[in-house]
């Protein structure tokens, strides 16, 4: 009699084993080391590939035209004693006390000790479960994928330090420029207010002044936003660092946003080529396929029950949470991934539960596929977005200048009894406007750098200053 086509049973170590192997060489360095400094990234998934003007940036200029022009000088008796952290050291303490990779780190030992167990059983256990070595075989996919889960985690807990570091930077930037603004706003004001209740208002009326006084009010709303805007910020890095007010009081170091001077162009075929090499969702994804598979020869191995346990009884797969998808016309196309599936038994004959499990192993190798593309999906998005920043710092610092300028004049014009104050107020908010453009460009700018390093795991890495 004909065998039945879903009892095939082609080499145990055919392509799983080349999956197994790729997955391995990426991640076998990510294995979490204690004592490895906790500051720095793990190891790379693979030799890093050093892009020339990404990574190798000129020692980064500030703004420190805007800090002579726009801000007051920093008051010293605002820094209550507390230590002041660079980006480095704020990351390092992430990495050392966020609860998350914590808990990613305690199932990655779990998972190791999984493997120990498996492999302590001898050749006895051999002749009771003939499963057992493809079982070990799938515990080594297990290793890949905690370790990818951690790397994962990893890149993830930096990139939140960086953009929240630089989001309380640039809210203390923005606070500082609204300051300056309210500060002249209010002396404009009230030269208004004077010559409007003098004898002589010349061309001042009521309504100018409260043109100028609705002006001030709104500068007064920005100062207030950005004032709550830095609290908020400086909460959520707190979070993301797992330290308190109370038990860790500090103040980020840097004063002002650090402009990133690119040597050479990133082309974005080597952006989507570094995501495809060195992300840790793909090793996941594929260590994961590669795990279902062999589930198909582990239900083959078993000929007379009728219920088998599967790699869904050992593990959890549904217990990583997967990111939602968005297809809000107003925001980037971003559909969601696909998640495994696997039951924690498969029952009936062997013919029916190879059946059943070849359609869960297809259903995982749709998994990586679908993970893939949303990776180059996102690497291009992120070049295009880093590309979009890049072109907006350079017409944000033709606008700095310019309003500089403008501030200048508007200043020397204050004393002028015939210059018109309702048209010096709206001539300085507009000039402030454009400082405060250029500081949010920077920003900008700095998230673009960030979400390139978290896109390629770190193949693209910007040398922020203090770090």
């Amino acid at each position: 009699m004909q065998r039945p086509a879903t009892a095939f049973r082609p080499p145990v170590r055919s392509r799983a084993v080349t999956v197994f192997g790729l997955a391995l060489v990426l991640l076998l360095p990510l294995v979490h080391v204690p004592g490895r400094g906790s500051g720095q990234p793990s190891a790379p998934l693979a030799p890093t590939v050093r892009i020339p003007g990404v990574t190798a940036y000129r020692v980064p200029t500030t703004l420190a035209a805007i800090a002579a022009t726009a801000m007051p000088p920093a008051d010293p008796d605002k820094k209550d004693g507390f230590p002041e952290l660079s980006l480095g050291e704020c990351i390092a303490v992430a990495v050392e006390r966020q609860p998350a990779l914590k808990a990613v780190r305690a199932s990655q030992e779990a998972t190791n000790a999984g493997r120990t167990a498996l492999g302590n059983i001898g050749r006895i256990g051999q002749l009771v479960s003939p499963d057992l070595s493809i079982r070990k075989e799938q515990s080594a996919r297990g290793v890949i994928a905690a370790a990818a889960d951690v790397q994962k985690l990893h890149n993830e807990v930096v990139h939140d330090v960086t953009r929240l570091y630089y989001t309380v930077v640039y809210a203390r930037q923005a606070g500082q420029i609204a300051d300056d603004v309210v500060a002249q706003l209010e002396l404009l004001v009230k030269i208004g207010r004077d010559l409007l209740n003098s004898p002589q208002p010349g061309d001042m009326t009521k309504a100018k002044l409260d043109a100028m006084e609705i002006g001030l009010a709104e500068a007064r709303i920005l100062q207030n936003r950005a004032v709550q805007g830095e609290k908020q910020a400086h909460a959520a890095l707190r979070e993301v660092m797992a330290v308190t007010e109370a038990t860790m009081p500090f103040r980020v170091k840097d004063q002002e946003l650090p402009v990133m001077a690119q040597n050479v162009p990133l082309a974005k075929e080597a952006v989507v080529e570094l995501t495809l090499c060195r992300r840790p969702e793909l090793a996941l994804a594929a260590a994961g396929s590669d795990a279902f598979r062999l589930e198909v020869y582990a239900q083959e191995s078993i000929r007379f029950r009728r219920t088998v346990p599967t790699l869904g009884t050992g593990s959890d797969i549904h217990a990583r949470l997967l990111p939602t998808g968005s297809r809000d016309p107003g925001s980037a196309y971003r559909p969601e991934p696909i998640a495994p599936e696997m039951p924690p038994q498969l029952v009936g004959n062997k013919a029916d539960r190879v059946t059943r499990a070849l359609a869960y192993s297809r259903r995982a190798d749709a998994v990586y596929e679908k993970a893939r593309n949303l990776m180059i999906l996102e690497a291009e998005n992120a070049f295009i977005n880093f590309e979009q920043m890049s072109r907006t710092v350079e017409l944000g610092k033709i606008k700095f200048d310019r309003g500089r300028d403008l501030m200048e004049r508007i200043k020397e014009g204050v004393d002028n009894p015939k210059a018109p104050k309702d048209q010096l107020v709206m001539g300085y908010a507009q000039a402030a406007k454009a400082q405060a453009d250029y500081v949010e460009a920077v920003y900008q700018y700095l998230l673009a750098l960030a979400a390139l390093e978290r896109v390629t795991a770190g193949g693209v890495r910007p040398a922020f200053p203090g770090r």
